[in-house]
């Protein structure tokens, strides 16, 4: 039901009016009333005084119904590290074939950072470029994958920003699809939730988020393994099972983390954590309070 009332708004958004589109930035989705849904709300039935995350920026959302279930400087724009490859994936998910093969040039196998390690001149698939983003947060994939969709970063960047205008969000800018930081490269957690809540509707890009490992060997024979960076996947939390999605850490960003969750009866939570000192914990204890001071 969510992913229908998210189509259904998000469809109006893109093809609204610019008065339209003016209103929808005041506005976002999960303000918004559920039209569609039937589904009851969930109640906050408590606050646990001992709840606290480390992380500056906050949100955490009921994807069912679009409730905000606990925010906290949710519009703060922020550096986000590799949480900027969600955009990244989402274009590369609407635009390109999975099968495709992609030649890795010297600019994205010499790019610093997190790896998987591409050797310039490789030939490898899309998917396996895209896996090796999302599951591993390769650098090198994610401006391999970049230039090939668009010719170059330069060019990649723009479309990310082109993309970022028409989901109406409101605190991001985009300088480069892999996160570095850069004063120009910056989000909200309100702004990331609402990327993310358009990117699941995506089978593609969802496919690698919640797997802990994944190998393959490339067109040119070379065998690449990724191992998931997020600490959290296959946890069960506060009767809610984690199934991904986006990690990211730099020295200016600290550390966050976009976690998608599942209870007994498939409703799912996301949560945003930005700028955090141990973005795993203050997702736990999110998690925990939630079932702890929500009813269902």
């Amino acid at each position: 039901m969510f992913k229908a009332i998210l189509s259904l708004l998000l469809a109006s958004t893109l093809h609204a009016a610019p008065m339209d589109k003016a209103h929808f930035a005041e506005k976002t989705t999960w303000e918004r009333e559920p039209i569609l849904s039937v589904q009851p709300l969930p109640q906050l039935i408590g606050e646990d005084s001992e709840f606290e995350v480390s992380a500056e920026s906050v949100i955490a959302i009921h994807l069912d119904t679009g409730k905000i279930l606990y925010e906290k400087n949710s519009d703060q724009q922020r550096s986000i590290a590799s949480i900027t490859k969600l955009m990244t994936a989402l274009i590369i998910a609407e635009e390109e074939t999975p099968h495709s093969i992609v030649e890795v040039s010297n600019n994205a196998a010499n790019i610093e950072g997190s790896s998987i390690f591409l050797n310039a001149g490789e030939q490898i698939t899309v998917k396996d470029l895209f896996y090796g983003m999302m599951i591993a947060s390769g650098n090198d994939a994610a401006v391999a994958l970049a230039e090939y969709n668009a010719g170059s970063v330069d060019q990649f960047v723009r479309k990310m920003n082109q993309k970022a205008e028409r989901l109406g969000l409101k605190n991001t800018h985009y300088s480069n699809p892999m996160g570095f930081d850069n004063s120009l490269n910056y989000s909200s957690a309100r702004d990331v939730a609402m990327v993310s809540m358009y990117a699941i509707q995506n089978e593609f890009l969802l496919e690698p988020t919640n797997l802990v490992a994944y190998e393959t060997e490339s067109a040119s024979g070379i065998t690449h393994e990724y191992i998931s960076t997020n600490k959290l996947l296959d946890q069960n939390i506060g009767g809610l099972q984690v199934e991904g999605l986006k990690t990211g850490t730099t020295p200016e960003a600290g550390q966050c983390l976009v976690t998608i969750a599942t209870n007994e009866d498939d409703e799912q939570i996301m949560t945003v954590i930005l700028s955090s000192t141990n973005r795993f914990a203050d997702t736990e204890n999110l998690l925990n309070w939630i079932n702890d001071n929500y009813t269902w």
